[in-house]
């Protein structure tokens, strides 16, 4: 029986503290480190086959033990190093080993949680008793999603992964804040060091203002009607989904943005990397610029549309019979159109830029077109 065998035989008769193993074992480790290395070495895989004690688990538990001299107060690790000891003493000591290891950290109440990048998400659901008729969100690293509510006004955070920073009075996340003020409900979060992903459900189908930014994921907004709509996101994708919004601005610096259906007066929507798709996009104004392709079907309702890529194509649907009026145009491209069109080349090579000119003879006010790409083609269709 070597010195860490006895010194295990020893805490567990009782005949020395935890504290007192810990101190022998990290003395211990630090005299002989290169004689256990050999000893590992030739004879670590029998002694660990067999069951005992020694070998690959005893020189675990040394650098078990040296870990948390380096971090944690030997005072507070006495319960939880015997319940570890406990867990590999016995059969079948590799699985137990790493099962008892998460719950061993856990009750330390240590500085370990920054030890790790993964761990137990955090949930927490806040239940909104005061009323209000616009939202403000502000998360510096989460994915946001608002609802339909099933029965009253609620908030679900899920904050992921270690985070403990509870308000023992409110048993409330110390660092986000969400409540009411000015008949505004205000969500802010600025943890950087943690997700904390948010999903609103609210009963009212109209609200006067939503203001909503974030970083880091995902925004989706279904079935809600709102006087002004902004979603700002760096890093992350845009969903909106039966939405109807006078005034609606949507930006991601890098992402797809999705609108299906819904009904707008005037949208805005900027992609600095990413793709844009619309499905059956009513809109009086519409305002896109890119730097990826657009693929868009406008509505028969639609007054004016200005869509701008600086590489990517650009794919237009306009419903039959519509007057067109305006502009296409291309740096490094080309442009399709069909036939029965009104149109002009104001500026026709085969190598560089192109411009077509749409012409409305007719005494109906047409759909106003101004699109451009600088690297790749604008296609016109008829719906």
């Amino acid at each position: 029986m070597d010195s860490k065998e006895r010194i295990l035989k020893m805490l567990e008769e009782g005949k020395i503290t935890s504290e007192e193993a810990i101190e022998l074992m990290s003395a211990l480790n630090t005299k002989s480190e290169p004689e256990q290395k050999e000893h590992g070495r030739k004879t670590g895989r029998e002694e660990s086959d067999s069951g005992e004690p020694g070998g690959l688990f005893g020189d675990y538990v040394g650098q078990f033990v040296d870990e948390f001299n380096k971090y944690v107060n030997k005072d507070k690790v006495n319960d939880t190093y015997t319940n570890v000891k406990g867990k590999f003493t016995g059969g079948r000591q590799a699985k137990q080993m790493f099962d008892g290891l998460e719950k061993a950290f856990d009750s330390v109440g240590s500085s370990f949680d920054s030890v790790f990048s993964q761990g137990p998400k955090n949930r927490l659901i806040e239940t909104i008793d005061q009323p209000f008729s616009s939202i403000s969100v502000d998360i510096a690293n989460g994915s946001v999603e608002l609802k339909p509510a099933e029965r009253g006004d609620v908030v679900k955070f899920e904050v992921t992964p270690f985070y403990r920073k509870l308000d023992a009075k409110k048993n409330y996340f110390q660092d986000i804040i969400c409540d009411v003020k000015n008949d505004e409900l205000v969500i802010v979060s600025d943890i950087k060091s943690a997700r904390v992903n948010v999903v609103i459900e609210v009963t009212a189908e109209t609200l006067r203002r939503i203001i909503l930014s974030t970083s880091n994921g995902n925004v989706k907004i279904a079935d809600k009607s709102f006087t002004d709509l902004t979603v700002d996101l760096l890093n992350g994708d845009i969903e909106l989904n039966q939405v109807e919004a006078k005034n609606a601005f949507l930006r991601t610096s890098r992402g797809s943005i999705k609108v299906s259906e819904g009904q707008y007066k005037g949208i805005e929507i900027v992609s600095m990397l990413g793709t844009i798709l619309t499905d059956n996009l009513d809109a009086k104004t519409i305002d896109i610029s890119s730097n990826g392709s657009v693929n868009i079907a406008l509505k028969k309702e639609t007054e004016e549309a200005t869509i701008n890529s600086n590489m990517g194509s650009i794919n237009i649907s306009v419903p039959n019979g519509r007057e067109l009026e305006g502009r296409l145009s291309t740096v490094l491209g080309q442009i399709n159109y069909p036939p029965e069109l009104d149109a002009r080349y104001m500026k026709q090579q085969d190598i560089g830029f192109k411009e077509l000119m749409l012409v409305n003879n007719t005494d109906e006010p047409g759909m106003f077109l101004e699109v451009g790409t600088k690297v790749g083609s604008v296609t016109l269709h008829r719906s």
